[in-house]
């Protein structure tokens, strides 16, 4: 019983939220006549109306519903001027709660919307598929400087040219490529081999890599090479093995055969003498268990004939996905290499991802906010807050030279007590920008470079300050438009307003109704005798009544219900309510 009245509760905060969603708040007319007053507080027709019309049409409202809805209307704002007055909003947990919900809410407006929806369409479009391709890094610092970005731009053409004359891209990859993971590693402490992919990076589909390389492999047709792709880790060339409809599981069985020679693509005598008799008994009618229990050196699945645990196809070697994918059921596949040996597959059952508008709608929306492709949204959104803000940063090029001048040799790369907002003379510097009423300072950017200290910078102070300006400035811009919010957008101050309300309501309520009604155990049980003429056994015979144990929760609402009725009457004589009922006359006249 105990735990039906808590889920009654947690129920009730949740009606109490959408309650004051409906029930509204803030009109934006001007000089429109006072409805009703409640207390000192003045609120006016247009106020009203706003808040009958978020789910009703008050054109079309009776007067019965115009006065029930008044009544609940009023009843609200007594409740949360009370809640106000008791200081029940300056609670650190009440204040906790409130500012996660309103920084929550923020978001979509410290972004641009055009922006942030191509990025939706654009995702959405990609999910459909998931591509297979191979990558070649030559590394180049996000902070290096032009020289070392051009040599590194050189390299990488270089080799691509290479590549178009014949190269193979797994070879180039396996000699040139900076990523360590294309070539075989030796760990001298575990003595164990980990074997190079030679660029391979399997199957993968939107959100599983960094932004600007997903868009390269995206946009570069199936059997082609990118040109190079620029991220922070240096310059990529990509290259597109396959395109395939998005699959979310695959189930598959396999025969894998151990064979060393298999890394390099070939097979060891006594291999190719088992894969025969595997395929031969195929023909025969033995089946892919059968086959598997017979043959198969996985001692995992062996015993299970061969059954994989179901997997992402981002999560297998591209040879093995391909081939769990081009094979028909109940058909084996061509042997497939591995580090480790060869592996012949038979695909059992593959589920593709739910393409839907709708569902792919719903999975790119809860990714995309966490996904770095936000950032050209933010990016987009300074660029236009610099313009409506007159953004000048005439004062940057003096300041870090100051800054480069000043700052200790070795200050980010060893331990150094000096405190960068205090260096001599840096006051003195005109702001290194201004937009709007702001003015930032010298000073401002040396705090916030300072948190980089113990960070070895290869390319120079100078390439540093420029690369963690934009970041340092885009902070700045989106906190001075995060505080302006509620002036700047009237519907997200209702929000907020919305909200804060809401949470008021709840907490008051629980206060004086829903706690008092479940604690004051003396006062509903006084309240039962009173009401348990209510709750016969049997309606035929009246004296005959249910015990309070079986009729609990049912005389605890009622028992909330009288609560609430005594308390609004004792608020309606705290802060007495007049209504203009001349006004209210007009409600719903066109």
């Amino acid at each position: 019983m105990q735990v039906q009245i808590f889920k009654m509760m947690i129920m009730k905060k949740l009606t109490f939220l959408l309650i004051v969603i409906i029930l509204g708040l803030n009109g934006y007319a001007q000089n429109d006549p006072i409805l009703l007053t409640i207390g000192d507080e003045n609120i006016t027709k247009s106020t009203f109306v706003n808040a009958f019309n978020k789910n009703n049409d008050i054109n079309k409202a009776t007067p019965k519903e115009l006065n029930e809805y008044l009544e609940l209307y009023i009843n609200f704002r007594l409740k949360v001027k009370e809640g106000k007055f008791e200081k029940i909003d300056t609670s650190a947990a009440f204040q906790r709660e409130f500012i996660s919900y309103r920084n929550q809410s923020a978001q979509q407006y410290l972004i641009d919307r055009e922006v942030t929806q191509q990025l939706m369409d654009e995702a959405i479009d990609r999910a459909k598929y998931m591509i297979r391709a191979s990558h070649l890094l030559i590394e180049c610092s996000a902070t290096a400087s032009p020289s070392d970005t051009l040599a590194a731009y050189k390299k990488i053409m270089q080799i691509r040219n290479e590549i178009l004359d014949g190269l193979s891209f797994g070879d180039a990859a396996f000699r040139y490529s900076d990523d360590p993971s294309a070539r075989d590693r030796y760990n001298k402490q575990t003595r164990k081999t980990t074997y190079g992919n030679k660029g391979d990076l399997g199957y993968f589909t939107v959100f599983n890599l960094i932004y600007p390389f997903e868009t390269a492999a995206y946009n570069t047709p199936v059997g082609k090479i990118s040109m190079p792709i620029r991220t922070n880790f240096g310059y990529h060339l990509v290259y597109v093995q396959d395109r395939q409809p998005a699959i979310l599981k695959i189930s598959a069985a396999q025969i894998f055969i151990a064979d060393t020679m298999a890394k390099i693509g070939r097979m060891a005598p006594e291999t190719k003498k088992i894969i025969a008799q595997v395929q031969e008994k195929h023909k025969a009618g033995m089946s892919i268990e059968e086959l598997a229990t017979q043959f198969s050196d996985d001692g995992a699945t062996k015993g299970n004939g061969g059954r994989l645990e179901p997997f992402a196809p981002n999560k297998k070697a591209g040879n093995f996905v391909y081939a769990s994918i081009t094979t028909l059921q109940d058909q084996i596949s061509e042997p497939v290499p591995s580090n480790l040996g060869w592996h012949i597959v038979s695909p059992l059952q593959i589920t593709y991802v739910d393409t839907s508008t709708n569902n792919l709608s719903a999975i790119v929306k809860s990714r995309i906010t966490r996904d770095a492709r936000t950032h050209k949204s933010k990016e987009s959104l300074v660029i236009k807050l610099q313009k409506e803000y007159n953004y000048n940063d005439a004062g940057k090029a003096k300041a870090f030279k100051f800054l480069e001048k000043n700052i200790p040799a070795g200050y980010f790369s060893n331990p150094d007590t000096t405190n960068l907002s205090t260096l001599p003379g840096i006051e003195k510097l005109k702001p290194i920008c201004t937009f709007a009423d702001q003015k930032i300072y010298a000073t401002d950017f040396a705090k916030f470079i300072a948190r980089f200290q113990g960070m070895e910078l290869k390319d120079g102070m100078m390439n540093f300050f420029e690369e963690r300006f934009g970041y340092f400035i885009q902070d700045k811009i989106l906190l001075y438009e995060n505080k302006r919010l509620e002036k700047k957008y009237p519907e997200f101050n209702d929000l907020v307003t919305e909200y804060y309300d809401g949470m008021i309501l709840y907490e008051i309520n629980s206060e004086k109704v829903w706690n008092k009604s479940i604690k004051d155990s003396v006062g509903l049980a006084e309240y039962y005798e009173q009401v348990k003429h209510k709750y016969p056994v049997d309606p035929a015979n009246p004296l005959v009544l249910k015990p309070f144990s079986d009729v609990r929760a049912l005389v605890v609402t009622e028992y909330q219900n009288e609560l609430d009725r005594i308390w609004i009457n004792e608020l309606k004589t705290k802060y007495p309510v007049v209504i203009n009922r001349e006004v209210f006359a007009t409600l719903n006249k066109k």
